[in-house]
């Protein structure tokens, strides 16, 4: 196996010790040969030379893009895969800058997953690019895309997937719409956390092996403040806001119990609900302290985290 690993370093200052821990928790757990090709556009000077220091590091300056968001990190990962496929990958696994493996033998075990009929795995829950792994031959004879392009979006078969398949639009999307107009399946990764350590976005771990922090490039987390009432937050966000969360993004479920107009309905104030109270409220205090506790302690973090075995 040569494995390439394809990543878009969008890095703010705070969130250094993220990328060691990412670059360090990769080399730690990766026993197969593998190149980290990562994008660098809008890169702090200072990050650039750390991953240009890096001699498990490709650094990849793609072509400009002005693009935000999610086009703008599928835009680079469609020219870092397209990079490792040339340098002769055999397989390819998309991370994030707060995603990585938690145990040694993760690659050899996803590659295990992959037949001729079953071509890539992904978490099952939204995060698809977290950790999206492939082979070659796939990409080689499918040509997937990220993202869906409006012909896709309008088509006969993707109203067929929307009814059957429950799925977010996220990058890596595109992959999944293109396992299902070709009849094929993905193995799901799936949430691995015990009980009590289970949310919706924030500290997911997938077959425990693949740890996930989630949105992470996206806070400015020097405007967050901790404040007594943070347990009482957390507690609120993981009994209240995430059976909604749930809710909401079960969109195959409700679609088949509800009418669509009332499903538009009971979206819409949700949806408002979460913007101007859940969120700011609740999930980022949430996610802040996960943040920390991570970066405090990786290893006793983490531990904590994992179901018992």
């Amino acid at each position: 196996m040569k494995l390439g690993i394809a990543a878009v370093y969008l890095v703010s200052e705070e969130n250094e010790k993220l990328l060691d821990l990412h670059l360090s928790q990769i080399e730690r757990h990766t026993t197969v040969p593998y190149t980290v090709y990562g994008s660098i556009n809008r890169l702090l000077p200072k990050f650039r030379h750390k991953l240009k220091s890096n001699l498990k590091v490709k650094v990849c300056e793609c072509p400009l893009a002005d693009l935000r968001d999610v086009e703008e990190h599928s835009f680079y990962l469609e020219h870092l895969v397209r990079t490792a496929i040339e340098d002769g990958s055999s397989h390819i696994v998309t991370l994030h800058v707060d995603s990585f493996p938690i145990r040694s033998g993760w690659a050899e075990e996803l590659a295990g997953k992959l037949s001729e009929s079953q071509i890539f795995a992904t978490p099952s829950y939204g995060a698809y690019t977290a950790c999206l792994f492939f082979h070659r031959d796939f990409y080689l004879k499918y040509h997937p895309t990220f993202l869906l392009s409006e012909a896709d979006r309008s088509s006969p078969k993707y109203k067929q997937f929307c009814k059957e398949s429950r799925h977010l639009h996220h990058s890596g999307i595109g992959y999944l719409f293109k396992a299902y107009r070709e009849g094929l399946s993905w193995y799901p990764l799936s949430e691995s956390n015990h009980d009590d350590a289970r949310y919706v976005f924030i500290s997911s771990i997938y077959d425990d092996f693949i740890f996930h922090l989630g949105t992470a490039t996206k806070f400015d987390h020097r405007s967050l403040k901790q404040t007594n009432l943070l347990q009482m937050r957390k507690w609120v966000y993981r009994r209240i806001w995430v059976p909604i969360l749930r809710a909401i993004l079960d969109m195959g479920t409700q679609q088949r119990v509800l009418k669509r107009k009332r499903f538009v309905m009971i979206r819409r104030p949700l949806r408002w609900a979460w913007r101007h109270i859940g969120r700011p409220n609740f999930y980022m205090p949430t996610f802040e302290d996960a943040r920390k506790q991570l970066l405090e302690d990786p290893e006793s973090y983490l531990n904590s985290l994992r179901a018992p075995a």
